[in-house]
């Protein structure tokens, strides 16, 4: 017996779907980065904190890195940024949820609800594999009711390299409900470079969408499974067999 006991076999040939928040699920304007620059300001009193998170790259990264790298930006103390960690992650929510909130329905992507509806009545595997905390991510699903559609998943707060947390994603959600997913049938959808090759790397199905903050020639680059310029496309190309349009 593995690790999560006994799962059914009868299920091998279903298929999970992985999920990326930013740029696949909803575009928030920029609400995270300007929560955290509102954050550090709040917390660390740090000037020109919003001018500093400018310079670092979010697409493809996970809370984790992105922190560890605006900590040095903004010549923080790692340790007192540790120290103060929960107060800061109280004040990057509560700005967060601010900032979603004025932006109204317009947050969440064409055709996702949608998609996942559509793939919850076919009873496929749902979960999220995200940069953002879960907290956060929560936040930025929530005020669209997308968070019914992922019982769990694996999240950037949790370790710093997408790989790790693509494998983290697999096993939890074949515990949670209680059947295997077999690595061809694992499908890892994103709108960065970094998700594709999370996927590619366990040999998972990936699934590139051109609906964020890279190029769709950048994408195709990287020579995913399914090139997507909308979640929309997603079931008509999986019908298809389609790989890489």
């Amino acid at each position: 017996m593995g690790p999560f006991g006994e799962l059914k076999e009868s299920t091998v040939s279903s298929r999970l779907f992985l999920f990326d928040v930013d740029g696949t699920l909803v575009r928030l304007d920029g609400a995270g980065r300007r929560a955290l620059a509102a954050a550090f300001q709040e917390v660390f009193r740090v000037a020109g904190a919003a001018r500093a998170m400018e310079l670092i790259r979010f697409d493809g990264c996970t809370d984790r890195a992105i922190l560890s790298e605006a900590v040095r930006h903004m010549g923080l103390d790692a340790a007192e940024f540790a120290r103060a960690a929960a107060e800061f992650e109280s004040s990057y929510l509560r700005h967060l949820n601010d900032l979603i909130s004025a932006l109204g329905p317009k947050g969440v992507l064409p055709s996702v609800v949608t998609l996942l509806e559509t793939l919850e009545q076919q009873e496929a595997g749902l979960g999220l594999l995200t940069g953002n905390s879960e907290p956060g991510a929560r936040a930025k699903l929530e005020p669209f009711g997308l968070n019914r559609f992922f019982p769990t998943g694996a999240f950037g707060s949790e370790h710093h390299d997408r790989v790790v947390l693509a494998d983290l994603a697999h096993r939890r959600l074949e515990q949670h409900g209680r059947r295997r997913f077999a690595r061809r049938d694992v499908f890892v959808l994103g709108d960065s470079v970094m998700d594709v090759r999370c996927g590619r790397a366990h040999g998972y199905s990936t699934v590139a969408v051109a609906t964020g903050w890279t190029s769709r020639e950048l994408l195709a680059a990287e020579s995913p499974d399914y090139l997507l310029d909308h979640l929309g496309e997603l079931l008509p190309a999986l019908a298809a067999g389609s790989a890489h349009p």
